[in-house]
């Protein structure tokens, strides 16, 4: 009988004991809300884009901007469709400077905060604001103060629907002696920042006939590109233009080979940013199957590799 009642008495205990594991969890469940933990996951991961003049759809710097929009950022998430960082995390080097990716339990947390409702928690409580840079002031204007140039391109109206727009503006700087350029930075009017892509920016100059030819390319816009991919070889220089994370990835031997894709010059100008082997094949050559489309006509995707033969094998 006694040995029955020690059986007893520690099934009893258990059973206590797991009772209040169960309840504990509950517990840290329901203390998911927004003012005490996913504010600040929103903040530091999200607001970058989703702030007033920013290039995201809808704004997420306060919890009634966000709530609306809780089932579906929980959805983005738990597909890691958002942040926007398409890297495969089964191949390669994980431990990325500059990676936008959600921690697993970050993700866990903003899916179970929005199965509870999304509460809002303590109203006195809110995290902090996460201090962004103002979209409307210039990168390197800290370091090197205002511009010295600007040049405007020539502005004109987008329609709400319709394939891609693509123009070649032609302006004259009003340079008229010779000067050393510090910085160069293609920023997209306010009003316009939902609507620019791309914007590629280069030197062109009259030669003995008269006749514009291009001497340089100097820099290219694109959405959503903050914080820029860094160069391998001097993390104070571009990697390039939109395909410039394949190309940092070969030249800093992360990769053996990537692909790039190329709709002006996005796959050869990161090859040789990189001083790795690009190969832009004819248009039509290759499949373009699962590239996202920006002008039918003009887009490419080719091989990037630490070698030709590489390159090769992969083409």
């Amino acid at each position: 009988m006694r040995a029955i009642g020690r059986i007893a008495s520690s099934l009893f205990v258990l059973i206590i004991a797991l009772l209040g594991i169960q309840a504990h969890a509950q517990d840290e469940a329901h203390e998911l809300t927004y003012n005490d933990q996913i504010g600040q996951i929103i903040n530091e991961n999200c607001v970058v884009c989703h702030q007033e003049g920013g290039i995201g759809p809808m704004q997420f710097e306060t919890y009634d901007q966000v709530r609306p929009w809780a089932p579906l950022i929980s959805y983005k998430v738990a597909n890691k469709e958002m942040p926007p960082y398409a890297y495969d995390e089964g191949i390669g080097i994980q431990n990325l400077i500059g990676d936008w990716r959600l921690e697993q339990q970050e993700i866990e947390q903003i899916v179970a905060w929005v199965e509870q409702g999304a509460p809002l928690g303590e109203p006195d409580s809110s995290p902090p604001p996460y201090q962004l840079r103002d979209p409307r002031e210039w990168n390197f204007a800290a370091q090197l103060g205002q511009p010295d140039l600007i040049v405007p391109s020539t502005s004109y109206d987008i329609p709400a629907s319709g394939n891609d727009l693509w123009s070649n503006e032609f302006v004259d700087p009003g340079i008229i002696a010779d000067r050393c350029i510090k910085a160069v930075q293609v920023k997209p009017r306010g009003d316009a920042a939902a609507v620019v892509h791309h914007a590629n920016s280069s030197v062109w100059m009259e030669d003995e006939e008269g006749e514009l030819q291009r001497e340089g390319m100097l820099t290219e816009y694109a959405m959503g590109k903050s914080p820029p991919t860094r160069n391998p070889f001097d993390t104070a220089r571009t990697a390039g233009g939109s395909s410039s994370g394949s190309g940092a990835s070969v030249g800093a031997r992360m990769v053996p080979c990537a692909i790039g894709n190329q709709t002006m010059a996005s796959l050869i100008r990161p090859s040789s940013f990189n001083a790795v082997y690009g190969f832009k094949p004819t248009w039509g050559a290759l499949n373009i199957g699962g590239m996202h489309p920006l002008a039918p006509s003009q887009d490419h995707i080719g091989p990037m590799a630490a070698t030709l033969a590489d390159a090769w094998v992969t083409a």
